[in-house]
């Protein structure tokens, strides 16, 4: 009963159908731990793109655009798991941009 309550307080600001990855770590004690990461770096950038699915042929068929803006607004969330918390957002960014170009999603200057 415990974990419920606890995994529901931790994932509360979460909207329902929202993916979340989630480490459990169960002691011979019955006590318990668990770390609650942010849903996937695709899952955020085809919902900013608002598409269902990366491209079949990355880096020949563009299937959507996203701004720099877009990009640090995802690497703002991501700075919070616990894998990325001691990254800068430029680093976290420069990923973020590596993956959606392996899905084919461009990430346009806003000056052009």
């Amino acid at each position: 009963m415990a974990f419920c309550k606890d995994f529901n307080a931790r994932t509360q600001k979460y909207k329902p159908d929202t993916p979340m990855a989630v480490t459990i770590t169960a002691f011979k004690d019955n006590t318990f731990e668990f770390t609650v990461k942010s849903p996937s770096v695709t899952w955020y950038l085809k919902k900013a793109a608002g598409i269902e699915s990366g491209s079949g042929r990355s880096g020949h068929v563009v299937v959507a655009t996203l701004t720099p803006k877009h990009i640090y607004e995802i690497a703002k969330i991501k700075q919070s798991d616990p894998y990325c918390q001691y990254m800068s957002l430029e680093s976290i960014s420069k990923s973020i941009i590596g993956t959606a170009k392996s899905m084919g999603i461009k990430v346009q200057n806003e000056l052009d």
